[in-house]
């Protein structure tokens, strides 16, 4: 993985100012866990990062490229959740790999029983 760069990053909803101006390095190989009281916007940053949702101001960088614009597929980053929607059969590298290694199936080998 090459490195991420937030700099300045803001979130809206509406009225509600989720992130302000945020800015951030995370190196190559560095490790980083976001902790907070519900609502105070881990989701809403690992979501940006990730191309699911769009920042309402500033720059996100994977590696020295701008992707603020960019769709999730292109990026090469993956996302899981807490607690619901996992596989508990799998490891965490396996439930953060599954969404990486479909993208690669064909439509008919996404069906359960089929691919």
């Amino acid at each position: 993985m090459t490195g991420i760069t937030l700099d300045g990053i803001s979130k809206h909803h509406g009225e509600t100012q989720v992130l302000k101006d945020l800015s951030l390095t995370v190196k190559d190989g560095e490790f980083l866990t976001l902790v907070g009281p519900s609502g105070c916007g881990k989701s809403t940053l690992l979501k940006l990062i990730a191309g699911l949702d769009t920042p309402t101001g500033g720059q996100i960088k994977i590696g020295d490229v701008r992707v603020e614009q960019s769709p999730p597929s292109a990026r090469n980053i993956a996302m899981v959740f807490q607690s619901y929607a996992l596989y508990p059969h799998l490891s965490v590298e396996g439930n953060i790999s599954v969404p990486l290694e479909m993208r690669w199936l064909t439509a008919w080998q996404r069906f359960p029983f089929i691919g």
